[in-house]
């Protein structure tokens, strides 16, 4: 036996066991977090290999620890859309493969997203691209191992299959199936192209700042309510606002606490009560945690919080805030 003849089967019997479409979903991962954390991240082709990313990967090494086996008593001629009841046992066709990645992956997504909630982990990129990593590789072990354990002829052998008649082999079955197949095939294309086009289009509409009014608990948490409504003159008052920068730029906040009288939506009288600045870095939050003492008494008065980002501008009033927050109070006199 030659040196290249043995060199041959040493690679082909290699290629058996090594499964090489997982080590080309791993690569990929690596490859797209790198491209996306270096700044082409809101770019199309960022958002293209983001798309890939999120909306397949994931997807793809679920679905591969799930069907370790190669089709068996499924001839590809014969094939449907729809997966059959022995599908977990003999395994599924390519196309169902590529099918169900894209659709576990869709699935996926909201449960990731419940979860960094539920841990506390706010969504950003690097956050996603952790979770991704880790069900993408949770996945690919899994699958790795399924695989390895079922007899070499019954695995899952992506080589095989493109060494196959390509689309004839994918399509597979008669006029009806491959007409399904191919709009199958088609929704899954438009679907992340509309996705594609809708991210990578003007962002300056997702540009905005979030500002809220709160307490704090008696856990110590922050929350919506428990908003005081009666005060005395001379009294201070704990609150606390919160304002998140969603702009693509840091920037300085100011926060103006005024406290007015108010007859019929005019103005009679206004006393600033706090007056605050902050630097906050681009999705950062700045928590103001403050007190505010009534310098007038009277019923149904209005404690207005003015946010401004950037300059000030010569009068804060609605118009010129960028966010305004309001608490009615009865202010009893000293």
């Amino acid at each position: 036996m030659s040196v290249t003849e043995t060199a041959r089967r040493l690679a082909a019997s290699t290629l058996d066991v090594v499964p090489v479409d997982l080590i080309a979903v791993l690569t990929y991962v690596v490859f797209a977090s790198a491209t996306v954390t270096i700044g082409v991240g809101g770019t199309v082709v960022g958002f293209l290999i983001g798309s890939v990313l999120v909306f397949f990967a994931p997807g793809y090494a679920v679905v591969a620890a799930l069907f370790p086996r190669r089709p068996q008593n499924r001839d590809a001629g014969e094939g449907a859309i729809g997966l059959s009841l022995t599908a977990a046992h003999d395994g599924v066709l390519a196309r169902e493969r590529l099918a169900l990645a894209f659709g576990v992956s869709v699935a996926l997504i909201p449960l990731m997203a419940v979860t960094l909630g539920a841990l506390g982990i706010r969504l950003t990129t690097e956050s996603v691209l952790a979770t991704v990593w880790v069900v993408v590789g949770v996945g690919v072990v899994v699958g790795t191992a399924r695989r390895l354990a079922v007899p070499a002829h019954e695995r899952f052998d992506p080589l095989a299959i493109a060494r196959q008649t390509g689309t004839e082999r994918f399509l597979g079955g008669d006029a009806v199936t491959r007409a399904l197949t191919i709009c199958l095939c088609v929704a899954v294309v438009a679907a992340l192209g509309s996705l594609t086009v809708a991210l990578a289009g003007p962002t300056q509409s997702m540009s905005y700042t979030s500002a809220s009014l709160l307490t704090e608990s008696q856990s110590g948490e922050y929350v919506a309510g428990g908003y005081p409504t009666n005060g005395t003159v001379g009294e201070s008052q704990p609150l606390v606002v919160e304002v998140t920068n969603h702009h693509d730029s840091a920037a300085t906040y100011t926060i103006v606490a005024k406290l007015q009288r108010v007859d019929g939506g005019t103005v009679l009288a206004s006393e600033t009560l706090r007056q605050q600045s902050q630097r906050v870095a681009v999705n950062e939050t700045w928590t103001y945690d403050h007190t505010v003492t009534p310098t007038m008494a009277g019923q149904d008065l209005r404690l207005v919080y003015y946010v401004v980002r950037g300059p000030m501008p010569e009068t804060v009033d609605d118009g010129s805030a960028d966010k305004v927050l309001y608490l009615r109070l009865d202010v009893a006199p000293q």
